[in-house]
């Protein structure tokens, strides 16, 4: 495992993030797994552990508060996010924090974040007067380090990098296909320039780039020829960028782990597989019609509608041009409980995702380019 400093701290370069962890067939997070992925995590040399308020279904917390429970507190390190969009009021942020340090059973978190900043919420720092509170917290000593979760534009970042310098670092969605097509460079950059040590998240783009769907990309990332898998690409490209100090793995099983901890033994890319990433990347953005990560922040539909499987299922189907595999895939879509005509539009999602994706025309145009091609008899 490779290791950063960061203000007198050993932090391992591949963290443990918990948005995925592994479910049982009822939809609870399994607790017998998650243990067995925090000992094989901190076995193999990994000390980073982030989670958020509402990640597992907000089970996540208590999980790997659970798992961490067994180990001494010093041997690790446990970042959590502080979730704006649940605070009505300025006291809303106070019983939050308290909640999360008795799920995860910590008297103080290492890191602190604010999460998921987008250029509409980037007022809700100063309307709940975020700062001066995680300052009185940081006094108390139940805060370490402060920083932030951000998925908002170049201007907002830069912004939000000059009105808070106390901000000790940033985190970042970035990956191969991000890199231009989603801004990523460009935030990085900018995090560089105020040097803000960047903590990535989303390497895999929710694994999507574990296993890319367009067949010609998954062609292109072969013939680098040096036989790393898909996901050892996209986690080294990550691991190279001068400006990070801790990369997530948003692993879902004990296998991911593992294979993860493998690529941080030695993550430098050679020349051919650069020169493949470039490629596949260039061949994903032309590819992939909905930029979605799977994260479910979108599962505060109202109606329940599987928003991210319908996208997911969408762009395989894209990526192959809607030939054959649609006609599989058609059955699939057909048995989703619910679908793009029952949306009420109430843009609840939309406010949530952190890509910005206008779920609401997305989830027409599926359900349009469904019935269109069932009419044809694809």
């Amino acid at each position: 495992m490779q290791y950063t400093e960061f203000k007198g701290k050993k932090l391992s370069r591949l963290g443990l993030g918990t948005l995925r962890l592994p479910e049982k067939e009822d939809g609870n997070l399994s607790i017998e797994e998650v243990i067995r992925m925090v000992d094989c995590a901190i076995e193999g040399g990994i000390n980073y552990f982030d989670t958020a308020y509402s990640y597992g279904g907000e089970q996540a917390e208590q999980a790997l508060g659970l798992a961490l429970s067994r180990y001494p507190r010093e041997s690790y390190f446990l970042a959590d996010k502080l979730p704006t969009w649940r605070c009505r009021e300025k006291r809303d942020a106070e019983k939050i924090f308290h909640q999360q340090l008795q799920r995860c059973r910590s008297e103080f978190f290492d890191f602190y974040l604010i999460h998921s900043i987008k250029d509409e919420r980037y007022g809700d720092i100063e309307r709940l007067s975020l700062m001066p509170y995680l300052h009185k917290e940081k006094a108390r000593g139940r805060i370490r380090h402060i920083g932030a979760s951000v998925h908002c534009s170049p201007q907002i970042l830069r912004r939000l990098l000059q009105d808070y310098e106390e901000l000790e670092f940033i985190q970042l969605q970035l990956n191969y296909m991000d890199w231009e097509y989603f801004r990523g460079r460009e935030l990085y950059e900018i995090a560089a320039e105020f040097q803000k040590p960047v903590f990535v998240m989303e390497p895999l783009r929710g694994g999507m780039l574990a296993y890319p769907a367009s067949s010609a990309a998954r062609r292109i990332l072969s013939e680098a020829g040096t036989g790393a898998s898909f996901a050892s690409l996209g986690m080294r490209f990550v691991a190279e960028l001068e400006q990070t100090a801790v990369i997530l793995s948003g692993a879902s099983d004990l296998r991911q782990l593992q294979e993860n901890i493998q690529t941080f033994a030695n993550p430098v890319l050679t020349k051919e597989e650069r020169r493949a990433i470039a490629g596949a990347a260039e061949k994903l953005r032309a590819d992939i019609l909905i930029p979605c990560t799977g994260c479910d922040y979108c599962s505060v539909c109202p109606q329940d509608i599987p928003i991210s499987s319908i996208f997911q299922l969408y762009n395989e189907a894209a990526a192959h041009d809607f030939h054959c595999p649609w006609t599989s895939l058609s059955a699939q879509y057909r048995r989703f409980p619910r679908n793009g005509r029952d949306c009420i539009r109430c843009r609840r999602c939309e406010s949530q995702c952190p890509q910005d994706i206008p779920v609401i025309r997305k989830l027409a145009m599926v359900d349009e380019k469904y019935a269109k091609l069932e009419k044809e008899g694809k």
